[in-house]
């Protein structure tokens, strides 16, 4: 015989129901728990040559040995990333180069590390079309320049060269589902990874800045 049980918060008395095929009823809130003990504080730093803090610069040869930019867990705070902003420029870029250097051979790899190992999101970005398209096309604009130049995709006049490029972001919600985004766990050696297999020398602006959250719990 079945005992019938129920699930109550002993402050408030407040019970949790269940649905007609079983399920638990929750709701995800859009703040955390008032009740809970964290700091929650936002998140945007450039990817760094291995994670040195100060080189944003990525534009150097790794194809000999691959260069990695990276963004690596907190010691004492859980990271959330949920987009990264990318922006690559050249004068005349178009989009079966990268910037305007003719297709990588190897390419650029973006990859992170948690509990599961190492998850690739993407594995050879070797033109412009191939890292707008990994971006899902966004951010989407026309040629504002009267087919002058690359057009669709590719913003004019963004650096001091007035080079012509792509400025591709990652949604990594949207893209790839994670409700909170990628998860570097606080005092891990987990990591968010470009890793860039080619010359690059030659471009005229290459660099990518992270955003998301930090939560620190007592």
């Amino acid at each position: 015989m079945s005992i019938k049980t129920n699930i109550t918060d002993p402050s408030n008395g407040r019970t949790v129901s269940v649905s007609s095929d079983g399920s638990l009823k929750s709701q995800i809130s859009p703040y955390p728990p008032q009740d809970s003990v964290e700091l929650q504080t936002v998140f945007r730093r450039y990817m760094t040559l291995n994670d040195d803090g100060t080189t944003i610069d990525m534009i150097v040869d790794g194809s000999t040995t691959p260069q990695e930019f990276v963004i690596s867990a907190d010691p004492d705070k859980d990271t959330y990333i949920t987009s990264i902003s990318w922006v690559l420029t050249d004068p005349g870029a178009v989009l079966n180069d990268f910037g305007a250097l003719t297709a990588l051979t190897n390419g650029c790899r973006l990859y992170y590390e948690d509990n599961n190992g190492i998850v690739d999101m993407a594995t050879e970005i070797t033109t412009n079309f191939e890292f707008i398209r990994f971006c899902q096309g966004t951010p989407s604009f026309a040629d504002v320049k009267g087919g002058v130049g690359g057009g669709s995709f590719i913003a004019y006049n963004i650096d001091a060269a007035n080079a012509e490029g792509i400025i591709p972001v990652l949604n990594i919600k949207n893209t790839f589902g994670l409700t909170y985004g990628i998860k570097l766990l606080a005092g891990t050696t987990q990591r968010l990874v470009f890793e860039i297999n080619d010359n690059l020398a030659g471009l005229s602006q290459f660099d990518a800045i992270v955003y998301g959250n930090q939560i620190k719990y007592d």
